[in-house]
This record gives structure tokens, sequence and C-alpha cells, in this order.
């Protein structure tokens, strides 16, 4: 075990930790060009930075690295723009990790790019409300630990520079995937823009020199929040109006996420905002939109829209009131808005859907937080022939004919009393459950004794299934 947890720790080990401190107090805060280890070394290295994060096991607490764990990194932020203070972040092919310092400057020895390598031994890993952090030491006075940053002397013998070259390529991700892995780790959000409340604003207090948090979302209103300090360089400055991208460093402060810009330079966007246009919208089939979906969440690409036919019926309450099945000549699919809307069975709607996140609730694919305003009613009191098919030929093409409607004879329904539930339907060619939600006006309906034609919405809930609209379902 390379680690010695817990805040308790030896008299020794406290006096030395505490006389790296009193050295750091007789020695100067702000050096150009100091005596690290040289320029454009490389050394070898025996662990991973995601590895070196797994061993801070003592939440809020201080785990102090006892092996001789060599870690490298690229710098991917410096303290340039002030945006950070007396800290950078590196990162590999694994993950990435605050490194904070004694003293500041860190820019003129690692810039953006500069890739560097850390002797861990006897430093120390901690987090900041969620954040992990490589730190020097930890001084304890009236029985309360605070953390030092990685002195000077440290730096002399555990951090050793690197070539200075290119900073990783941001990963490019959607404003709905932020996860643990990509803390502390360079990204690029693309398709947001600042709230109405956060547009036109300045990025931090400059004056007061206090940090702001600031938010931006997507067109389906999915948010981020964008935090820079008050010290940071473009604080007076204001944020963009337009759509576009973000780049910087992700952050985290216990369960919220907070990007962090390097400079003005990671921000692009002078787009139109969402609802905006910016050109003609084109209409792409709903077999096009489903196409998109590769398995994890995505969104629709700018200047498109959908067109089709509400095949759900909302007045029946057997589905979520912001949810609709749309149906085209071509596919079907959910439509879950960002409110309660008021389309009806047979209404021929057409919706914007640029920038809208593609994904999948409970294997069922949906564009997701559609805005209720994206959505235009063309025409009312349509009907949808639905397609004749056995429960064989809905289980073979399942994938194809999911939020579609279909019409199949001969169906036994059994599994209660009522319609109420789970219910098993068999028309001598296969079975498929049929649910109803007890919300439904037509779940206390008596299941029939004798078979029946059914017509229904091919859905999914991590399992295939069908969906009755109303009781004129059942003939």
């Amino acid at each position: 075990m390379f680690f010695l947890k817990n805040k308790n720790f030896s008299i020794g080990l406290l006096a030395a930790l505490l006389l790296a401190v009193s050295f750091v107090a007789c020695v100067k805060t702000e050096f150009d060009q100091p005596p690290v280890g040289g320029d454009g070394q490389d050394i070898a290295t025996n662990t991973t930075i995601q590895a070196l994060k797994g061993f801070h096991v003592t939440p809020k607490g201080f785990d102090l690295i006892t092996g001789d764990l060599v870690i490298s990194g690229t710098v991917i932020m410096d303290d340039r723009s002030g945006n950070y203070y007396k800290t950078i972040v590196i990162q590999d092919s694994t993950g990435g990790i605050e490194v904070k310092f004694s003293n500041g400057y860190l820019y003129n020895r690692y810039p953006v790019g500069r890739k560097i390598y850390i002797r861990c031994k006897n430093l120390m890993l901690t987090d900041y409300n969620n954040l992990i952090q490589l730190i020097g030491g930890v001084v304890v006075e009236n029985g309360q630990s605070s953390d030092i940053g990685i002195t000077e002397n440290q730096e002399r013998t555990q951090i050793v520079r690197g070539f200075l070259g290119a900073p990783p390529i941001p990963k490019v991700v959607s404003i709905s995937q932020m996860s643990q892995s990509l803390v502390s780790t360079l990204i690029t959000v693309e398709g947001v823009q600042f709230t109405k409340l956060d547009t036109a604003q300045t990025w931090a207090d400059a004056p007061s020199q206090t940090s702001l948090n600031r938010t931006i979302q997507n067109c389906g209103n999915v948010s981020l929040l964008v935090r820079t300090s008050g010290f940071a360089d473009f604080a007076i400055q204001k944020t963009p109006s337009g759509k576009g991208s973000i780049t910087g460093v992700l952050g985290i402060y216990n369960n919220d996420y907070q990007l962090y810009i390097r400079d003005l330079n990671d921000v692009s966007m002078d787009g139109p905002r969402c609802g905006q246009g910016g050109g003609p919208e084109t209409l792409v089939n709903l077999s096009s939109i489903r196409a998109l979906f590769s398995g994890t969440t995505t969104f629709v690409p700018s200047g498109q829209k959908i067109r089709g036919f509400v095949i759900s019926d909302r007045t029946g309450n057997n589905l979520n009131n912001k949810n609709l099945y749309l149906q085209d000549g071509t596919a079907g699919i959910v439509v879950r808005f960002d409110a309660t809307h008021s389309f009806n069975l047979g209404d021929e709607i057409e919706i914007s859907v640029s920038d809208v996140e593609l994904s999948e609730y409970n294997k069922l694919l949906q564009v997701n937080n559609v805005p209720i305003n994206n959505a235009v009613l063309k025409s009312t009191g349509n009907t949808l022939t639905p397609r004749v098919a056995t429960i064989a030929e809905v289980i073979t093409n399942f994938n194809a004919w999911e939020s579609t409607l279909v019409k199949i004879s001969n169906v036994s329904i059994t599994g209660g009393a009522t319609l109420s539930g789970n219910r098993t339907l068999n028309d001598g060619t296969g079975t498929i459950a049929m649910f109803t939600s007890s919300t439904a006006i037509f779940s206390s309906l008596a299941t029939p004794t004798v078979p029946v034609t059914l017509t229904a919405i091919v859905s999914d809930f991590n399992a295939k299934q069908l969906l009755m609209r109303n009781a004129n379902d059942i003939q």
C-alpha cells in the first residue's frame, strides 16, 4: 500500500511538514525562471494519472504518497489569465488532475502544452469538494488541517519539465455527458449558448474580484455552469450573445460540474441562438433522425426540422403529458417536450429539432427536452392507417417499427382481470407484452375473454411492448 491515509499524522511527520512550511515562508513567492529540473527532458514513468487519483481514499482528507510513483502529463491549464491561481492542470491519456503550488506565475515554467513529470513520493492527494488535487503537504493549526501547495524545494527535486508542444486536442462532448472521468480534462461543448439571464454579462465581478457562475445550455435546455475567477484578466468582458462552442477544463464542486475557460480564445459563440434560425431549416424524415443515434446521447445537427402525424392520444392518459409519438411515411419517434403539450391524435405538426438531444429512455429512442415553442400545428383530424402485422412480424422488425402504429388480428389478452398493468398478447405467431398505465382512463376496463383485433403503438421499456391509445383500440 502506497499511502498513509487519515488526518492523524505522527508528530515527526507533522514536524517535517511544518518545517517545509517554514522554508516556504523564507523564500520569494514570485520568480520568472526557477531552477526546476532541466528543460526538455524525458524520464521514465510507472503509473498513470487515473491510477494515482484512485489512491485518494480519504474523502475530504489527505493521503500521503509513500511509494516511488512517477506520473507525466501535459499542461492543459495554467495561471496566465488569472482564472486559476497557483494551480495547473495536467492530463495524460487516462485523465487529468489539478496540481497546486505554493508559488504563482506558473505559466513561466509550466505553460499550456508543456509536458511535465512528477515524482510523487512524499506529496499528497486531497480533494476540494470532490475535486481531487495533488498538493505539497498539510499543516495543522488549532486542530484544523489545511493543505499547502508544492514548495519551491519540492519543485527542484520532484518536478521535471518535458518538452513544450501542443496541448491535447479537447474531447468533444455533449452537455449532458459530463462525468467524473472527464473532470480535470480539456473538453469542447458544442451547440450551446448562455442563458438569457447570463447573456451579455461580465464573466465575473472584476471590481470586487469575486468569482461568479454563469450558465450555458443547449437548445434542449440542458445546462452547465461556467465558473470564472474575479481575478481573471477577462472577468470584466461580456459573455457572448450567440450560440456556438466553448472549450475549457471541467471541474466539479460537490455534485455540480463546472467549466473553466483558459481565456476568451476558448469561446466561439457567434451563431444564431436557439430558435432564431440562421438560415432555412431542412425538412428531414424520421428515419434519418433515428439513423443519427449511435448508442449514446447525441444532438441533431443545426438547421433541421421534422414533420409527422401524432399517433398517440393524450386524452387517453396512457403516457406522460410531455410526450407524444410522431410518425411519418418512413418511421416513428417519441418527442419529449420541455412542458405539457396540447397536440391531439391525428394532428400534423412540424418541429424544429436543431441541436436537440437525441437519446434513449429505457431503450426507447426520443428527441428529448424539445422546447414546446419549437412545434407548430399544420393540420388536424388526420387519420393514419396502421400497419397490419402479426406479433411475429412486430418482433422481427421491432427496431424499424418502434414508435409506429400496428394492427394485429385474432389477439388473446391474458394476465389480469382488467387492462391495467402488464398483459400478455398472443396471436398464434408469438407473444409480446402490452402495458397500460393505471392513470389511463381505460385501465379499469375488463380484459376481453375472446380474441380481438388490436391497434397499438410499438414501444419499449427495457423490453418490447405495445401501448394502447384509447378504448377504441380494441375491436
